[in-house]
């Protein structure tokens, strides 16, 4: 008697190429996680909820300074050119901190000019109002002008609200709080390139603001300028450096004494800026911080920089 085997050959390998079909391999599995994430990260174009909210922010700054102005009779209201100057740059300060948000959920743009604005009013509000006269030709001023001072340094909040979100784009994606919800950013680990650029960007932003800040200041020779130029951008270079390229946190920490130093020149009007000079030693300082915080936590916590570094390449 001849017995035939129910098992058939053909069978058998066209039920296992099938279940193959549908059951993902980990490498597959792996392409599809990062092909999701790189969607989700890329940016995309603004929407016109975002515009909307840059104007928005805009416009509530250019009228808060404008009534100010009024409250207390700048001259500045008198000079069509001058008024367009102020429109302009109030606008652009409040448009791009609030379009930053919008556009990447990123908070601190948005809560810092809100934050520096009614700082600014409250400083308006709460001081005597401004006596005005002429001599020769020109304007003198008896008494605080708060307000001019932060419209007319519209580009020294500009570049901390751009670093300020920068930061908290770094802790937030490098550390996994809440990254979730970040839009229209990049994952880490940053590519060399990008990284370079992301730096440069910001704190040469910060180094320009400084920059015309002393040159506001009427500092001679020219060259402090130069100098100030320099200073500000490394000691704005090394903490976002830091964070960017391992996780450390304490040179951030420490560069909150800058916006305060910055602040202090707007309102007080020193005249003498010779404190940013010491900028270039404090920048020292943070790189010193920065190794001593990544040397402390590779050794006693096994640091290795987490999603800050490409742990394939190493």
């Amino acid at each position: 008697m001849q017995i035939r085997s129910v098992f058939d050959p053909n069978s058998i390998q066209s039920s296992f190429q099938s279940r193959s079909r549908l059951i993902p391999t980990p490498l597959h599995i792996g392409t599809q996680e990062r092909l999701s994430m790189t969607t989700a990260d890329s940016p995309r174009r603004p929407s016109l909820r975002s515009l909307a909210a840059g104007a928005i922010g805009g416009l509530l700054n250019v009228t808060c300074i404008l009534a100010l102005f009024a409250r207390g009779n700048y001259p500045v209201l008198d000079s069509p050119t001058q008024l367009a100057v102020l429109v302009l740059a109030g606008f652009t300060l409040g448009f791009v901190a609030l379009f930053i948000t919008s556009y990447t959920r990123l908070l601190t743009p948005a809560v810092g000019f809100l934050a520096v604005l009614a700082g600014a009013a409250y400083l308006e509000l709460t001081t005597p109002l401004p006596e005005w006269d002429e001599l020769g030709g020109y304007v003198i001023v008896d008494g605080p002008t708060h307000v001019s001072s932060y419209a007319h340094t519209w580009y020294v909040w500009l570049s901390l609200v751009v670093v300020a979100g920068l930061v908290e784009f770094g802790l937030r994606r490098g550390y996994g709080v809440g990254d979730g919800r970040l839009r229209n950013l990049p994952s880490f680990p940053l590519s060399r390139i990008g990284l370079g650029r992301t730096v440069a960007t910001a704190a040469g932003l910060v180094g320009l603001a400084t920059a015309l800040l002393v040159l506001r200041a009427g500092i001679q020779p020219s060259a402090s300028v130069l100098v100030g130029f320099v200073v500000a951008t490394a000691v704005a270079a090394v903490p976002l450096a830091a964070l960017f390229s391992r996780g450390l946190v304490i040179p951030v920490v420490l560069f909150a004494l800058v916006p305060y130093a910055l602040a202090v020149e707007v309102f007080l009007t020193t005249d003498s800026p010779v404190h940013i000079l010491l900028f270039g030693p404090y920048a020292v300082g943070l790189l010193i911080a920065a190794a001593v915080e990544y040397w402390l936590r590779a050794k006693l916590g096994g640091w290795d920089g987490g999603r800050f570094t490409d742990h394939q390449s190493t």
